[in-house]
């Protein structure tokens, strides 16, 4: 690791993962740039936090775990706050892979291949585990917010993108007020989902596709009458009527 890349990330902030670039949001290995070292340590501190959770990831663990002592951590990532942001990376970043390549896929329905996004996040359980795992404890750093902010912008960004590929400046402003709730929303139901593995999700999406198919129609933005008759169709009897609507 050059001199430039180390002292970056001992100021906290680990290689971008997440950007945009033209159009198009892509993403990045967060150990791609590490050395085989730094890669080894974070390998490591990922198995300590699902081993032991955030109580158990102290440097000395991390260490132990890796088979290196603390100066080398310290030198490869700063001290234990930048050990946690190349962490988080690493955690969201395969889920990030998968969500950009069905956004790729693309298709007539976007509203569809949003909910197929959420749900893939929602019901991966061990992933969102160890995210859940570090979040309250980044959120106590100030240090850390900017990271957790633009991991946040990127999944409003790519909500944005899923739903309305096509919208002008003027009109993506107003969808990413739309998917401010839609990040909020997966993430509330990711977190019902890894405490209670029995809650039955089907409903709950069959009503927020129906809010987020209406919202959109409210700015604008749906797709045609007639697709949004036949999703209601091939949907039949699993839909969720609003109350009063039985």
């Amino acid at each position: 690791m050059d001199a430039r890349r180390r002292a970056r990330t001992k100021q906290g902030s680990a290689p971008d993962t997440i950007r945009t670039r033209g159009n198009e949001l892509v993403t990045q290995d967060p150990a791609a740039e590490l050395s085989p070292t730094a890669r080894r340590i974070l390998a490591a501190a990922r198995r300590v936090l699902a081993r032991d959770g955030f109580v158990g990831l102290s440097l000395e663990a991390v260490a132990t775990e890796a088979g290196e002592n603390k100066a080398s951590i310290r030198y490869h990532f700063g001290n234990k706050a930048g050990l946690i942001t190349a962490l988080t990376d690493l955690v969201v970043h395969d889920e990030n892979v998968q969500l950009l390549k069905d956004l790729r896929k693309g298709g007539d329905d976007r509203v569809a291949l949003t909910m197929r996004m959420h749900r893939r996040t929602t019901l991966n359980a061990a992933a969102y585990r160890l995210f859940f795992d570090l979040f309250p404890n980044v959120i106590r750093d100030a240090t850390l917010w900017p990271r957790m902010a633009e991991l946040y912008r990127w999944y409003r960004e790519l909500d944005a993108m899923a739903l309305a590929p096509d919208a002008d400046e003027e009109q993506r402003a107003r969808v990413e007020v739309l998917t401010s709730l839609t990040v909020a929303i997966c993430d509330g139901l990711a977190m019902q989902h890894v405490s209670d593995p029995d809650f039955d999700l089907e409903p709950v999406f069959t009503l927020y596709e129906r809010l987020v198919r209406s919202a959109l129609a409210d700015l604008g933005l749906t797709a045609d009458e007639k697709q949004d008759e036949e999703a209601d169709a091939g949907r039949g009897s699993t839909s969720c009527a609003p109350a009063g609507d039985a």
